[in-house]
C-alpha cells in the first residue's frame, strides 16, 4: 500500500469513526438541508457540493469546487406529527453566507430549530424548545493525492437554548410562540472535517458534523439541547448528456423534529439549457418505526443565471407531514 492511500483510509477511518461515536441528546439540530441547492435534491450533496456551500456540507469538497464562490441562501422547513395531530412536531430555519477559493473558506450560517412535544410527567402538558445557534467558521482543505482531498471547518457557535412549559393546544400555535423563548446564551467551538475523492465522472465524499458536540444550558431548567455529531455519506456520478445522479446515507441517527432520523437521500442536477439548471430529489428516513415513519418527501428545484457569473436558485419540498417540508432561496457567485 502506497503513502497516498495509507493516509487516505487513515483519514476516512478516523472521519468515519468520529461520526459513529455520536452520543445521546436531548434535542440537537439534523443534518437537514441547510442549502437551497442541496434540498432541491434532497438532501443528497455530500458529494456532489462543488460551491461555497461545502464548508457546511463537505469541508474536503472546495478542493474541487469552484475558483471563486460566494453564497447568500436562506431555507425553512417544518415537520407535523399525525398520531395525534396536535402532539409533536418542529421547525427548523437556516441563513447562511459563505465564500470560498480553494484551499480556504469562511462562513456564517444561523441555525433555527424549535420542537414541542408531550411532557413525560404530564401528557396534557407540552414542552417547547428551541435551540438557536449563530456560526462563524473557517475551512482549510488539504490534498492527499491524485482527487483525493480532506477539510476541516473550525466555528464559534453562540448557541441560544430555551425551554418552557404550556398546556397542550394547536401545534402550529405552539410553534410560533417558540419565537418568543427567551434563551441562555453561552458560547462554544465546535468543528466539522470531510474527505472528498473525485475520480473522473465518479465522486465520493464523507462528511462529519458537531465533532466536539457541545451543549447549551436552557434558560430557566436544567435541560440541555446539545448539537449530536453526525456523519453522512455519498456518491454523485455525472454524465456527459449534463446530468449528474447522487446518493446521500446518514451514517447514524440523531433527534428530528418528530424521532430520530436516519435519512437516505437521492437527487438529480440536470443542465438542461446554458442558463439554467433543474433538480429534483427524494428523501426519506430509514427509521420506519419512529413516530414519523418513514416521512417520505420529494424536492423540485432549480437555477437561472441572469449574468454568467450569478446564479438564482429555488426550491420547494412538499409529501408527508411529518417530512419536514420546506423551501429555499438563493444567490451564488462563481467563476
Amino acid at each position: 500500500m502506497t503513502r497516498d492511500a495509507q493516509l487516505v483510509r487513515a483519514a476516512i477511518l478516523v472521519i468515519l469513526g468520529l461520526g459513529l461515536a455520536a452520543p445521546t441528546a436531548v434535542q440537537a439540530q439534523s443534518f437537514e438541508p441547510i442549502n437551497t441547492r442541496a434540498a432541491g435534491m434532497g438532501g443528497a450533496f455530500v458529494a456532489a457540493a462543488d460551491d461555497a456551500s461545502a464548508v457546511y456540507w463537505n469541508p474536503g469538497a472546495l478542493a474541487s469546487g469552484a475558483l471563486f464562490s460566494f453564497l447568500v441562501d436562506r431555507t425553512s422547513s417544518k415537520a407535523l406529527g399525525d398520531s395525534p395531530p396536535d402532539s409533536v412536531g418542529g421547525t427548523r430555519s437556516g441563513t447562511l453566507v459563505a465564500l470560498s477559493t480553494p484551499p480556504f473558506g469562511l462562513s456564517y450560517y444561523r441555525l433555527r430549530s424549535s420542537w414541542v412535544s408531550p411532557s413525560l410527567a404530564d401528557p396534557a402538558v407540552s414542552v417547547t424548545q428551541t435551540l438557536i445557534t449563530h456560526n462563524t467558521g473557517v475551512t482549510f482543505v488539504q490534498s492527499l493525492g491524485d482527487g483525493i482531498a480532506i477539510g476541516a471547518t473550525a466555528r464559534f457557535v453562540r448557541g441560544i437554548a430555551g425551554s418552557t412549559l404550556a398546556a397542550a393546544g394547536s401545534l402550529e400555535d405552539r410553534l410560533d410562540e417558540a419565537g418568543d423563548l427567551i434563551g441562555e446564551a453561552s458560547n462554544k467551538f465546535d468543528a466539522d472535517a470531510g474527505i472528498s475523492a473525485v475520480f473522473g465522472t465518479l465522486r465520493a465524499g464523507l462528511s462529519v458534523r458537531n465533532l466536539v458536540a457541545p451543549s447549551f444550558e436552557t434558560a430557566g431548567s436544567a435541560t440541555e439541547l446539545k448539537l449530536e455529531r453526525q456523519g453522512r455519506a455519498g456518491i454523485a456520478l455525472s454524465s456527459p448528456l449534463g446530468f449528474m445522479i447522487a446518493l446521500d446515507m446518514d451514517l447514524n441517527s440523531v433527534r428530528g423534529p418528530i424521532g430520530q432520523v436516519r435519512d437516505f437521500a437521492v437527487g438529480t442536477e440536470a443542465h438542461f439549457l446554458p442558463r439554467a439548471y433543474g433538480r429534483a430529489g427524494l428523501r426519506l428516513n430509514t427509521l420506519g418505526d419512529e413516530p414519523g415513519g418513514h416521512a417520505p418527501t420529494y424536492s423540485l428545484g432549480g437555477s437561472f443565471a441572469p449574468l454568467s457569473w450569478l446564479w438564482i436558485d429555488g426550491e420547494a419540498t412538499l409529501g408527508a407531514e411529518t417530512g419536514r417540508r420546506g423551501w429555499g432561496v438563493a444567490g451564488r457567485v462563481g467563476f
